[in-house]
């Protein structure tokens, strides 16, 4: 069978996002950053790692700009420098809706799961009583349209949030090491379709004459479709026995 020809654009997942989380290491590298600032030799302690080998990931992850550097410190004679996660989401937005099919359900239920250990765990540490928390769920009844606007604003507001992490992050750079309270925070977002089968079709409304033959009379049909008695009693019409 020929080989198809490649036009030189992939489809599919950001091919330098899946670099960048090629090796496992990198994962646990990431995962770290994404909560604090560290430095490889800091993450090497943490991970039990060589930091060599650490430091290689760090520089591949730098590479794919998936952290930034944040500051450096003198170390006995050395420089040692501190890298964060670039954005919160080790998934981003725009990543995420080049992601096929075939591949949203492993990672959707990775993250998911992340995220409600998250979740538990900040219970467990009671960190819920918080004045900036917030926790809704907002079961929806939608047709096509409203599914692709959910998903859409879903889209957006991970955008918003991932901007203002790095802006977040420019303030503390800003500040360089004065008195500025940073706290971990966690914003899960999840749009999906329900299990529970509350699907229906609408049918077209249908025109027909009315048994006294004076007029129209408009009934829908289909399941969900209101009834012609709802809201009261049909009122009679004047002379009517």
């Amino acid at each position: 069978m020929p080989k198809r020809k490649s036009n030189g654009k992939h489809r599919g997942v950001d091919q330098g996002f899946m670099k960048s989380l090629a090796h496992p290491l990198r994962v646990e590298i990431l995962n770290i950053l994404t909560e604090r600032m560290a430095s490889p030799n800091e993450l090497a302690k943490m991970l039990g790692e060589g930091l060599s080998q650490v430091s290689y990931h760090v520089k591949v992850l730098k590479g794919f700009k998936r952290i930034e550097l944040v500051k450096t410190e003198p170390r006995r004679g050395a420089v040692e420098h501190f890298y964060r996660a670039t954005s919160k989401t080790l998934l981003p937005a725009k990543t995420w809706r080049g992601v096929k099919r075939s591949l949203r359900a492993v990672i959707g239920g990775g993250l998911a799961s992340d995220l409600f250990n998250d979740l538990t765990d900040a219970l467990t540490a009671k960190k819920l009583t918080e004045g900036d928390s917030h926790i809704c769920r907002v079961p929806l009844v939608l047709d096509a349209e409203g599914r692709g606007k959910v998903k859409a604003r879903a889209e957006r507001f991970t955008e918003e949030i991932e901007d203002e992490q790095r802006a977040s992050a420019a303030r503390v750079a800003k500040a360089n090491g004065s008195a500025t309270e940073v706290r971990g925070y966690v914003v899960g977002v999840l749009a999906f379709e329900d299990s529970r089968d509350l699907s229906y079709e609408t049918q077209p409304s249908k025109t027909t004459k009315s048994a006294s033959g004076n007029g129209n009379r408009t009934t829908a049909k289909g399941k969900g479709a209101g009834s012609s008695r709802a809201g009261g009693t049909r009122k009679r019409r004047a002379g009517a026995k």
